[in-house]
């Protein structure tokens, strides 16, 4: 089959061989991604030692969602992600073997480590809580490589700027009415209701002063992760990295975890606690307090998400259901830890 649009010398050269000894690939598509396609390739060497298979990731063929990974700089920030972030962090994802971006050209590429037979997670299904542990325990090294470092606030790939923040507000605030009225016989009414709330008050959502700060992943979910028996799990699409609350990872990743709300009530304080000991482990010293009630307030983190990510890529049967859940599961979390209230 037809796979991405890449030139087997410069593909040969990133995998460190002569540019002439790759004779030829054959693709298949892998993953679930909305914004970007991803390929594995089983590559056929004339000569010397190289990977047998690799995964490529590039922009996606469905127009919208291409034209939304160039026009928000989300495989910008990937590409940085791997070429300069990567390193500082112990956090564990994909050997990275090379990467092109050309915003004129329209063009990104990753050439990645094919990680079978590690499975993807399923973000309709949930998963178990030890799953969830193990990427509780990801995040945590991710944000302590970052905590309160301001060199992130200077890097125009992670900067959160006021531009930023005013087109963040602007799409939530442009999209709630339409997602409103796409599930408005799929979710529960108190939480729309809620949405509404938040409609009224997201400016102090987005805008209120931070204790601390690190660098966040953006949309760290079952989908983005790589599970292995016995193993520590691999973290994938980097495409929405920025400075922010760390604890909006860690709430968006509990609350949309679960599929039963009972299994996540019974495991939440649990799981901040082991985030909590992998920081202290890891040499960060934080005031936690102020972290949980971050953490609180962050749990309409999955509903933000949801109504943005859905307005934005193609619409798929597969993808109003996966919104619908990472509005719904963190939406009761949210009304249950009184969020809106907090802020």
């Amino acid at each position: 089959m037809s796979g991405p649009d890449i030139d087997a010398r410069w593909l040969s050269s990133c995998l460190g061989q002569g540019r002439n000894d790759l004779r030829g690939v054959s693709w298949s598509p892998v993953g679930t991604g909305q914004v970007a396609a991803s390929y594995r390739g089983e590559l056929d060497w004339a000569k010397g030692d190289a990977p047998e298979t690799i995964v490529v990731k590039c922009p996606s063929e469905n127009e919208q969602s291409r034209a939304t990974g160039f026009h928000y700089g989300l495989y910008e920030k990937e590409v940085a992600w791997y070429r300069e972030l990567r390193q500082q962090s112990e956090i564990n994802c994909p050997k990275c073997y090379g990467t092109h971006f050309d915003q004129e050209k329209s063009e990104f590429f990753l050439v990645l480590e094919d990680c079978s037979p590690a499975r993807q997670g399923d973000q309709l299904a949930g998963a178990s809580v030890d799953e969830v542990r193990a990427g509780v325990i990801e995040l945590a090294c991710l944000h302590s490589a970052f905590f309160d470092d301001d060199s992130i606030n200077q890097n125009p790939a992670t900067a959160l700027t006021p531009e930023d923040i005013q087109l963040r507000s602007g799409l939530f605030l442009q999209f709630w009415t339409p997602f409103r009225e796409r599930y408005a016989t799929r979710l529960d009414g108190a939480l729309l209701e809620m949405g509404d709330r938040l409609v009224a008050r997201y400016d102090q959502f987005d805008t209120r002063p931070l204790k601390h700060f690190s660098l966040v992943h953006g949309d760290f979910r079952l989908d983005n992760l790589l599970f292995r028996d016995g193993a520590r799990p691999f973290v994938l699409d980097w495409q929405t990295l920025v400075a922010g609350c760390p604890m909006k990872d860690v709430a968006y990743f509990i609350g949309t975890s679960f599929a039963s709300p009972d299994d996540r009530r019974a495991h939440e304080d649990d799981l901040l606690q082991t985030y909590f000991a992998k920081l202290r482990e890891l040499g960060v010293v934080a005031d936690e307090d102020a972290l949980i009630r971050d953490y609180r307030i962050e749990a309409l983190t999955g509903l933000t998400m949801a109504v943005v990510s859905s307005m934005l890529v193609e619409r798929t049967e597969r993808g109003d259901e996966m919104f619908a859940l990472m509005a719904e599961r963190p939406g009761y979390q949210a009304l249950e830890l009184d969020s809106v209230s907090l802020f």
